[in-house]
């Protein structure tokens, strides 16, 4: 015969019944916050996209060092550009709810780690760390001001007006890295600056990351002799 007090049990398992009730109420909020925020994409597939990226293992690394929850937000969306790349509807279509979001801004740090330049613009970070809030802190700073730290070529543009871009911003804003990126036809214009930038830029010293669609030129500030 069980010597269990029957009003105790019953407290017990509703007490656990309520956190169980509540845990799931909470997760239930989250998904739906989540949902939310990603409405503004109005193409389910694209959605359950973004939602795998939650998940990925670069969206980890970044969460990381990446305190700003909007532009990590917009990371994720850089993530889900590159899932999308052989999807050129649905891609022109994420693109477009970025900008009328975020704006030019926003487009262009989404543009950043699609292109792949967030990952190896870090991996130059660390070779150079001074410490972790530093490192932090030089992230948060080129994604905030984009602008000064990276153009993006467009098929249209020439090999002149390029130039002539490059040079003025960092002779305006003495970024630490410069990084001009081109894809598919705007890739061949960019390496068709390559040489030039290289004699107009004495300061800096040329990393490339190429493929067959696209061209990135990645100029290291030299660190002057003592």
């Amino acid at each position: 015969m069980s010597s269990e007090d029957p009003i105790e049990s019953a407290f017990a398992g509703a007490v656990k019944g309520t956190i169980d009730w509540t845990f799931d109420a909470i997760k239930s909020f989250v998904i739906k916050l989540k949902d939310k925020k990603l409405a503004f994409i109005q193409d389910e597939e694209t959605i359950n996209l973004v939602k795998e990226q939650y998940h990925s293992g670069e969206l980890s690394f970044y969460k990381e060092y990446v305190s700003d929850k909007e532009i990590l937000f917009i990371v994720n969306m850089g993530l889900t550009l590159r899932k999308l790349h052989s999807k050129k509807d649905r891609r022109n279509n994420l693109r477009n709810k970025i900008f009328d979001k975020f704006e030019v801004n926003g487009v262009r740090i989404a543009q950043f780690v699609e292109n792949g330049i967030l990952n190896r613009y870090i991996g130059i970070l660390i070779d150079n760390m001074s410490s972790i809030i530093d490192f932090k802190d030089k992230i948060i700073y080129v994604l905030k001001n984009i602008n000064k730290h990276v153009l993006f070529v467009k098929k249209e543009d020439s090999e002149r007006s390029v130039i002539q871009h490059v040079t003025s911003s960092v002779a305006s804003n003495s970024p630490l890295i410069y990084i001009i990126s081109g894809k598919s036809s705007a890739a061949e214009i960019v390496r068709k600056c390559e040489g030039r930038l290289v004699q107009l830029l004495p300061d800096y010293i040329l990393e490339k990351i190429s493929s067959n669609e696209m061209e990135n030129l990645f100029f290291k500030r030299l660190i002057p002799k003592e």
